[in-house]
């Protein structure tokens, strides 16, 4: 079994109530092109995704007043709501963290069809932010 590893930043996601005006705003501020979207309906929330290099710059949007991003807003407004760290060998990576007694949501790596295409598999995991000195950390591998 391969040595689990970090291999980069893969996301900077930003939580926001409208992602097309977040968009337009960072198009105007920044020339950013938001091509990239998908929505992810089990977690009742839209993406919108600009690459810069070797990560994405994402606007998160809930598509329903009770997801996890609309309830987050609530609380604390828009902003900042999690980074992903692309890993490899994820299952080995979670279990290592869980051993020492890190919180992980859910237990268990989710696995997804890769929202970006290609065909590949996504699965991923959140770190909770009482683990991670305040900071949701979500790891992913392709």
């Amino acid at each position: 079994m391969e040595e689990p590893s970090i291999l980069g930043v893969e996301e900077v996601a930003i939580a926001v109530n409208d992602n097309e005006a977040a968009a337009s705003l960072f198009k105007t501020l920044f020339g950013f092109d938001f091509e990239l979207e998908w929505e992810i309906p089990f977690e009742k929330i839209k993406v919108k995704s600009h690459r810069i290099d070797q990560t994405q710059l994402q606007f998160i949007s809930p598509t329903d007043k009770e997801s996890v991003v609309a309830k987050f807003i609530a609380q604390k407004g828009e902003g900042l709501n999690h980074i992903a760290l692309r890993v490899k060998n994820l299952k080995a990576l979670a279990a290592r963290l869980k051993e020492k007694g890190v919180r992980l949501i859910p237990e268990e790596p989710v696995e997804i069809p890769n929202p970006l295409g290609g065909g590949a598999k996504t699965s991923y995991i959140f770190v909770h932010p009482k683990s991670a000195l305040g900071v949701l950390i979500e790891l992913i591998e392709y």
